[in-house]
């Protein structure tokens, strides 16, 4: 089975830079190949992870199976193993998120991503985060100690996930990293809706990202990427995505990430939730993630459903283009991927 294969997967080619080697990468839409990024990483170990969500995670898998939870999450949430879910799925770079939530998801310091993008640097990106628990006794060092882990590992960007962490989304104690991000020029992810996943807050207050409009007018130096677009995945609605668009319509450093829209749970809103954001102008607006690795084959599954669902929508290629790849280098200023079937 798919999930017994070796940890460590060899890549049949590898990437040299943005724009050359990626022949075997991208995806095929009408007679070209688009390449992609996925900016919605995860990484972690099986003893970061809280007993609730270890359940969760081990409740998905067939019975006699469930003790490749655990090999999974030490050995195939690595920077190598990364690589090779990448490599399966044609996808030419990735983001993976630091996150400290030890009440929900679990923790992934700056070190153990820094160590993970290390692998590979021209096709790993790092997000940094920081804890907020003990926020009242310990908030400048924590952000000393993120201003610090990005500079030193060269992160790109910056992950909140305020419902996991449990602060509201309009938190001014919270503010001292949107001022980093801005100074910075350090893009946050944030994420916003509702999760699944034990121990999380889904009450509006940490969920809607309406209550994020004074920190983004404050401070429009700061790019925010509001993740899952508002996907509400505890109800499998999309219960706060008018909001997340309107946001990303009306602010110029608003964009919108569809982590999990192309997971089989959400099957039945992904149409939906496409011909809003086109009906609200902001394809130009919207950064490709997945939410992955979950399980072994999700990240491919993802895509596959995703692309799917803006075919049948009535995307043209250059939209799809701007969404899979070109909307991400360019909020982050780095070059164009360029697949060699696209030279010229």
């Amino acid at each position: 089975m798919k999930f017994l294969r070796p940890c460590i997967l060899l890549a049949a080619l590898s990437v040299t830079g943005w724009a050359s080697g990626q022949e075997n990468m991208g995806v095929a839409v009408n007679g070209e190949r688009l390449a992609v990024i996925d900016m919605h990483l995860h990484t972690g170990t099986w003893a970061g992870t809280p007993p609730r969500f270890r359940k969760r995670l081990t409740d998905r898998v067939p019975t006699g199976f469930k003790w490749t939870m655990g090999v999974f999450m030490n050995n195939r949430l690595d920077g190598e193993s990364i690589l090779g879910t990448l490599d399966d799925a044609g996808i030419s770079a990735g983001a993976v998120f630091a996150l400290w939530s030890p009440a929900t998801t679990g923790i992934a310091t700056n070190d153990h991503v820094a160590k993970q993008v290390a692998v590979n640097p021209d096709r790993l990106f790092g997000f940094a985060s920081l804890r907020v628990d003990h926020w009242n006794q310990d908030g400048p060092e924590q952000l000393r100690q993120m201003e610090q882990a990005i500079e030193k590992h060269g992160m790109v960007g910056i992950k909140l996930a305020h419902g996991h962490q449990q602060v509201r989304l309009d938190d001014e104690r919270l503010y001292g990293v949107y001022e980093i991000a801005a100074r910075q020029g350090t893009p946050i992810y944030l994420h916003t809706g509702t999760s699944p996943n034990p121990g999380t807050r889904t009450e509006p207050a940490y969920c809607d990202p309406a209550y994020l409009e004074d920190a983004i007018r404050l401070y429009p130096g700061a790019i925010f990427i509001l993740g899952h677009s508002g996907y509400d995945s505890f109800n499998r609605a999309l219960t706060h995505t008018d909001a997340a668009i309107d946001l990303a319509r009306r602010y110029p450093n608003v964009y919108l990430e569809p982590g999990a829209l192309g997971a089989e749970r959400a099957e039945h809103v992904l149409h939906d939730y496409l011909e809003r954001i086109r009906a609200g102008g902001v394809i130009e607006k919207l950064i490709y993630g997945s939410d992955g690795p979950q399980l072994p084959g999700y990240v491919q599954s993802h895509l596959d459903a995703f692309l799917a669902g803006m075919q049948e929508v009535g995307y043209t290629t250059d939209e799809m283009r701007l969404i899979l790849a070109d909307n991400f280098t360019r909020v982050f200023g780095m070059p164009k991927i360029v697949l060699e079937d696209q030279e010229s």
